[in-house]
């Protein structure tokens, strides 16, 4: 706690500090007992942190569960840690990570360093690139084998819960995988048996193993 305290003292006009919290880099640094000390404006608003948080251990401050795992892998290295992850909380990110250690000049660790950048849109864009690839190549081998489904007028949603069906998950894991309602996954469903011209739940899923068999790959973003 005095450590955190003596950095808001000294800190508190310093240009260094100034220039870490305007950056769009969420920046998270803590002690070697991982208790924080500075958490710059984009931090805050990307793990839900605020000032009355600093001095508390982050594992009681963060809520998210997969940011906690890999805070926790990172501290059973003692090399910086990099990941891209989705959290859910305190709402859903995908985010590019690196975690790292501080140390004096003669190596002992003084704390840890989380940086984080929002990637969200940069993986939405990827991810509808790579549907739209993955929808024209399969549109091409399938009117080649003398079928011709209107794949290109299925939705994003509707793209995702096919690729699931061909995998053999049940109504209960699409909807937990893709974390929409079981009855919202139902008016989906009953959407792409319109577009696919199939009769029920059976010739979709038939269907959906059928095109992963003709091009058996997984998207970026699954």
């Amino acid at each position: 706690m005095p450590r955190a305290s003596k950095f808001e003292t000294f800190c508190s006009d310093c240009l260094i500090r100034l220039a870490f919290e305007g950056l769009s880099t969420a920046i998270v640094l803590t002690d070697e007992k991982c208790r924080l000390i500075f958490v710059n404006r984009a931090a805050k608003e990307i793990f839900g942190i605020s000032s009355s948080d600093i001095g508390r251990p982050i594992q009681r401050v963060v809520q998210d569960h997969s940011l906690l795992a890999l805070w926790s892998e990172a501290c059973q290295h003692d090399k910086p840690v990099i990941g891209l992850i989705k959290v859910l909380t305190p709402s859903e990110k995908f985010l590019r990570v690196m975690l790292g250690i501080c140390r004096t000049a003669k190596g002992v660790i003084i704390g840890r360093a989380l940086l984080a950048c929002d990637v969200t849109e940069d993986r939405k864009v990827v991810l509808e690139v790579s549907e739209e690839l993955a929808k024209s190549l399969l549109s091409l081998r399938l009117s080649h084998d003398g079928l011709s489904p209107n794949l290109k007028d299925l939705t994003p949603m509707e793209w995702r819960i096919l690729r699931l069906l061909g995998k053999g998950l049940s109504n209960a894991e699409i909807a937990c995988t893709l974390m929409i309602s079981t009855n919202t996954l139902r008016t989906h469903l009953k959407s792409i048996y319109r577009k696919l011209n199939l009769s029920n739940r059976s010739s979709a899923v038939a269907f959906a193993a059928q095109i992963q068999q003709q091009i058996p790959f997984t998207l970026s973003g699954e």
